[in-house]
């Protein structure tokens, strides 16, 4: 159980039953649920109440993660002192994770950071995916952006997920990538809530195909199908993680 938080960072029951048992067994979830519980009590965890306003009737539960110790010994990151208003936020990313890590095929190697990756841009994660039955293929690298909020905070004209994805457009095939990464190019997945707000970001960003834009209901469907739009070809094409 701990390794999950070490390697998901955070979670609820549900998030950790699709991963370690069946979504379909109860028994599996009140297992988890007592075991949650158990490592509340012995301080190994922390937890913040959590309310799903994406529901039609919200409900109550609690996210999960490690206890400032037990990151440091399974050199996770730890979820003491977190603030409840960006818990949305971090689920969003755990739940990319995991749709990434269950759906990819065997022949691919995931590597996978979520902490201590601020550079020159700060992503909310980074990972890459090689083919290990094609060692001609070339082993393509990913920043995650994950945006739930209103497009707003608008200074000289620009929202504020339109100046950051602008720096990752400066940083695009320089030296600076590079030097901070060990790479030059790079895709961006932003995943926003619906299909209008991905549009719009869309018309608002640099027309490059290293911007990949998508939404959460069609990663929740199939992360490895072509899901993935850009601003330079929106509309006319889709692209998939498989065949990038």
């Amino acid at each position: 159980m701990l390794e999950f938080f070490a390697e998901y960072y955070c979670g609820r029951v549900n998030d950790i039953v699709s991963v370690l048992g069946s979504d379909k067994d109860d028994n599996d979830r009140r297992k988890f649920q007592n075991t949650l519980t158990l490592l509340h009590r012995q301080n190994l965890i922390h937890r913040i109440a959590y309310f799903d306003m994406d529901n039609a009737l919200p409900t109550r539960t609690y996210v999960y993660g490690l206890k400032r110790s037990m990151a440091k010994k399974y050199e996770g990151k730890t979820f003491d002192e977190h603030s409840e208003r960006t818990v949305d936020h971090e689920l969003a990313i755990t739940q990319f994770h995991i749709s990434l890590k269950k759906e990819l095929p065997k022949k691919y190697l995931l590597t996978w950071y979520q902490s201590n990756i601020k550079r020159t841009i700060n992503p909310d994660a980074y990972f890459s995916i090689t083919d290990l039955e094609d060692p001609s293929k070339a082993t393509y690298h990913y920043f995650l952006e994950i945006e739930r909020a209103k497009i707003g905070n608008v200074k000289d004209g620009e929202p504020s997920i339109v100046r950051k994805l602008n720096r990752y457009y400066e940083l695009y095939d320089t030296d600076a990538a590079q030097k901070d990464w060990g790479f030059r190019r790079f895709r961006v997945i932003t995943v926003v809530r619906n299909s209008d707000k991905m549009y719009n970001l869309c018309a608002r960003t640099q027309k490059h195909r290293m911007f990949w834009m998508t939404t959460e209901q069609l990663i929740r469907e199939s992360i490895t199908k072509e899901i993935f739009h850009t601003p330079k070809d929106y509309g006319s094409k889709t692209y998939s993680l498989l065949n990038p």
